[in-house]
């Protein structure tokens, strides 16, 4: 039999050494995934940029279309209630 004291100390070197090879695993799991995907990655964040531009230029196109429109309308509802009266 061993001593109560000798086991708890094994449980504990034990427990310690699992989480360390527990993290490492995690930490080279993590570096293969990103060497695999960073190619795909790298297309994303173009793709990413060029909708980025893309939607800026929509923005501004459409930035003076509701203020045209809302004008419009002001001016048609005016009228209206000129020809009406």
């Amino acid at each position: 039999m061993y001593p109560g004291a000798l086991v708890l100390e094994l449980m504990e070197a034990a427990e310690a050494e699992i989480d360390s090879a527990v993290h490492e695993a995690y930490a080279e799991g993590y570096k293969a995934a990103m060497l695999q995907y960073a190619p795909e990655l790298a297309a994303l964040r173009i793709r990413e940029s060029a909708l980025r531009e893309e939607l800026k230029r929509e923005r501004l196109k459409n930035k003076f279309f509701w203020p045209v429109s809302g004008a419009s309308f002001a001016v048609g509802f005016l009228i209206h209630g000129l020809i009406v009266r």
